[in-house]
């Protein structure tokens, strides 16, 4: 039936050139028109070459944004320097009461106080950053946490608040190279009266942990505690000798785990009073004065200490600058 419907329209074409066979030819040519249009109409994604015409917005907005970038660097270098500094304290998270300190001598120090074991006095003092404080007040000590990313539960940076302005700009004091991962705040004075190795009350701990730890236990019939395995509250003689039985069975074994004695000095109870604290501080009194022990956070590394001040030029606070290019860097890498 297709067929034939097909021939008898030959014949009428053929019989009837004008009755409106140029009307049937029409959707022919129309068709064949269209087919030569659409060419050119798909040749209009040469008008598709919009994607030449969203490149060329595109390109403008990289030069639209240049100039919009260098307008405030160079408009106001210093005011964009102080901006940064002032950023640095301001874009962090919320600020969170952390202790406080008093600095009756009027000279803060911020060091490693883990150094104290390791260094002599003279040794020691160029490794402590100083400012002078008010010294007849507390002074609260705040930090704020990164907030933000990966590594938000840790510090931004920790601070003794010293006034209640706007922070302007800020003059560095220097840097804080830190070993033991811990860093204090401490009245220079009461630094003569820091017991760091020997016991206050004549007791001390030995506790131990890592891989081989339960062995060691079993040969020694150590109790379990929150860190591993060990005793607490021993005299410092009894303490002494489980640490040294307990190396001779390290060594014997080639057990893998670390051991710890801990006399009752000063630093036992700063660092005891920090490992209980949900934010890593711990405040004890030392000669007189409240001294702050606080982890870092990050771990080891180098931070730089300023001087934070208002428009005035006057003090608002001694802060630690914490979360760094470096200390960042190192963190990834541990951590990768």
């Amino acid at each position: 039936m297709a067929g034939s419907k097909s021939k008898k329209q030959k014949r009428v074409t053929k019989t009837k050139p004008v009755a409106k066979p140029a009307a049937k030819k029409k959707p022919g040519a129309a068709t064949k028109s269209a087919t030569k249009k659409k060419p050119a109409a798909t040749k209009k994604p040469a008008a598709t070459k919009k994607p030449a015409a969203t490149k060329k917005p595109a390109a403008k907005k990289p030069t639209a944004n240049k100039p919009a970038a260098k307008k405030p660097a160079a408009a106001k270098p210093k005011a964009t320097k102080a901006a940064r500094k002032q950023l640095v304290v301001q874009q962090a998270g919320a600020s969170e009461v952390l202790g406080e300190i008093t600095v009756p001598s009027g000279t803060l120090t911020v060091f490693d106080v883990g150094l104290v074991g390791y260094l002599p006095r003279p040794a020691l003092e160029p490794a402590l950053v100083k400012a002078t404080v008010p010294a007849n007040r507390t002074l609260p000590v705040i930090g704020r946490r990164v907030g933000k990313g990966r590594f938000g539960d840790c510090w931004d940076h920790v601070a003794v608040r010293l006034g209640e302005g706007e922070i302007s700009s800020s003059k560095k004091l220097g840097e804080a190279g830190v070993d033991f991962a811990r860093l204090v705040f401490m009245d220079h004075g009461a630094l003569d009266h820091w017991q760091h190795e020997d016991s206050l009350d004549g007791l001390a701990d030995f506790v131990f942990w890592g891989r081989d730890a339960a062995s060691l236990a079993r040969a020694m019939g150590a109790p379990a505690t929150k860190e591993g395995y060990g005793w607490t509250n021993l005299p410092v003689a009894a303490a002494d000798a489980k640490a040294l039985d307990a190396e001779k069975l390290k060594a014997a074994n080639h057990w893998l785990l670390a051991t710890d004695f801990r006399p009752h000095s000063h630093h036992f109870h700063a660092l005891a009073a920090a490992r209980k604290s949900p934010q890593g501080v711990g405040t004890i009194d030392v000669g007189g004065a409240k001294v702050c022990l606080f982890f870092t956070s990050w771990g080891d590394g180098v931070f730089p200490v300023y001087l934070d001040v208002d428009a005035h030029d006057q003090p608002v606070q001694i802060r630690v600058q914490l979360e760094t290019a470096d200390s960042s860097a190192a963190m990834h890498a541990v951590n990768e």
